[in-house]
């Protein structure tokens, strides 16, 4: 699989190292926000909670890894390391 060309990726995400923050909550509920809206741009496929950890699970479609690197460097719980992606599964839909 050539990951520079498009293609769909699986994050699962959980706990940074800032998880004890007290504003975690205002991170995290930015962070569902900011997945949200990049489903109304048809960039997010589905999104859920982990069963078993606090975490998030988001499937997204890219157009190579550059644009999923972006994607990370503008979530908001990543860039306050309250939220960590702990699995990046590339996949073909």
């Amino acid at each position: 699989m050539n990951y520079g060309q498009p293609h769909g990726v699986l994050l699962f995400f959980n706990r940074g190292k800032n998880w004890s923050r007290e504003d975690r909550t205002a991170y995290l509920a930015a962070q569902t926000e900011f997945y949200g809206q990049l489903q109304q741009q048809g960039k997010v496929l589905q999104t859920g909670r982990l069963v078993h950890e606090e975490g998030l699970f988001v499937s997204l479609s890219i157009s190579s890894d550059t644009e999923l690197c972006t994607i990370l460097a503008n979530d908001p719980a990543i860039q306050a390391e309250v939220s960590q992606v702990i699995h990046a599964v590339p996949v073909t839909f």
